[in-house]
């Protein structure tokens, strides 16, 4: 597996900061939030709770939905309006993937 980015890093501390600030851990000196949340998990923190936490405070920071939504956008505003520069078995493809990022925002907006 690929080493992570730094921007994947960054969304990783964030989200880490963000988990054991709402259960009131406190990070050591020289210690990241995201390994004081490795520490507290099972101790401090349920581990299914703490990994679920901290999956959603990674979601929210990359503002998902507002991904989703200008990917939307594109096809069905920009794409789709001409339909007639695409091969048929494009445009059913692009109506597919609207289809299918319609039922990801619901997910994420039910979550």
């Amino acid at each position: 597996m690929a080493e992570p980015s730094k921007a994947v890093e960054d969304a990783a501390e964030e989200a880490a900061n963000d988990v054991i600030s709402a259960h009131g851990i406190s990070v050591e000196d020289d210690e990241s939030c995201f390994e004081a949340l490795c520490w507290a998990l099972g101790s401090g923190v349920p581990h299914e709770k703490g990994l679920l936490q901290f999956a959603q405070a990674v979601l929210d920071s990359f503002d998902l939905k507002g991904l989703i939504d200008a990917k939307i956008e594109l096809l069905s505003e920009y794409k789709l309006d001409y339909p007639q520069d695409y091969e048929t078995a494009d445009v059913d493809r692009m109506k597919a993937e609207i289809a299918r990022l319609r039922t990801l925002r619901e997910q994420l907006e039910n979550s």
